[in-house]
């Protein structure tokens, strides 16, 4: 039986009115004729066509000014690799006894029905995600219509994210000549820059790159589709299998293993990874029969 996805709704606000009329003198407000939902999710992953739900919140605003938070821990059905632990904090045994994300599919959709959308890279990764939650549990739910805000968009359209910007913050105010060629030592400037704005940063090339690109210290590959386990064993990061031991999936499918290891969309290490598993597979196989 679905389970409605109002279980856990808080009721952030109950106050009425217009949103456009809510807020201290001169403050700007929505002005909404139909629901707004603020989406957020967190997920086993940042790949939303793989990647599974493993909590789902939605904060709804209301044309008079009401609001009602709903959030749900849901079970992904794959295992949480560690890495989006470290983000999120939610772990296997927190979701062991959730249901999964179509027990509240399609309650969920029609709480969205008729809804506008808005969310912190929204277009790039929480909808899709949800849209393709929504395709597993075979309900339908479409955008069509709809505006969707992505605050992301309008955060960089406020603040630009380009060479000039970054040369300002980090740099200077006056901007190198672009037809001195002095572009390319003002690009160090700011790296430098960006090395003394920030302990985060890790010193060392190699790891800095891992760092920009999102890919985790634990990473086998410089694409971060497998990872170490505490044990030493190599496991997934992505799909399927994401936080099960390679070499176990190569025994169990190894043609899988096989796609990961001759698929272009695949970087060069991470092909060599999954061939290696193979070959081990082979090896241990020959063994065993001799």
């Amino acid at each position: 039986m679905p389970i409605k996805f109002s279980n856990l709704e808080v009721t952030m606000s109950e106050q009425g009115g217009n949103v456009s009329d809510e807020g201290s003198a001169g403050e700007r407000e929505l002005s909404l004729s139909r629901p707004l939902a603020v989406i957020d999710t967190e997920s086993t992953g940042l790949n939303p066509d793989t990647a599974r739900i493993v909590r789902i919140s939605v904060l709804r605003l209301e044309p008079d000014g009401r609001r009602s938070l709903r959030s749900e821990i849901v079970d992904p059905g794959v295992p949480i690799p560690a890495g989006a632990t470290a983000v999120h904090g939610i772990t296997d045994e927190d979701v062991a006894d959730r249901p999964p994300f179509r027990a509240y599919a399609r309650a969920l959709a029609e709480s969205l029905d008729e809804c506008d959308i808005a969310g912190f890279a929204v277009e790039r990764f929480h909808l899709p995600l949800l849209i393709a939650e929504f395709r597993r549990a075979g309900v339908e739910f479409s955008i069509e219509n709809r505006a969707v805000i992505d605050i992301m968009s309008i955060y960089h359209r406020l603040e630009p994210r380009d060479f000039d910007a970054a040369y300002r913050r980090f740099v200077a105010d006056d901007l190198p000549d672009r037809a001195s060629g002095e572009r390319s030592g003002a690009a160090l400037e700011i790296l430098l820059g960006q090395l003394n704005s920030s302990d985060e940063l890790p010193l060392e090339p190699h790891k800095l790159s891992r760092w920009a690109r999102g890919v985790p210290d634990d990473a086998v590959d410089e694409q971060g589709r497998f990872t170490y386990l505490d044990s030493g064993d190599i496991a997934f990061n992505f799909g399927k299998y994401a936080g099960e031991e390679l070499a176990k999936v190569a025994e169990s499918d190894t043609a899988y293993v096989a796609w990961v290891a001759s698929n272009p969309d695949f970087g060069p290490d991470s092909r060599a990874v999954a061939t290696d598993a193979l070959a081990e597979l082979e090896m241990k196989q020959t063994d065993g029969y001799d």
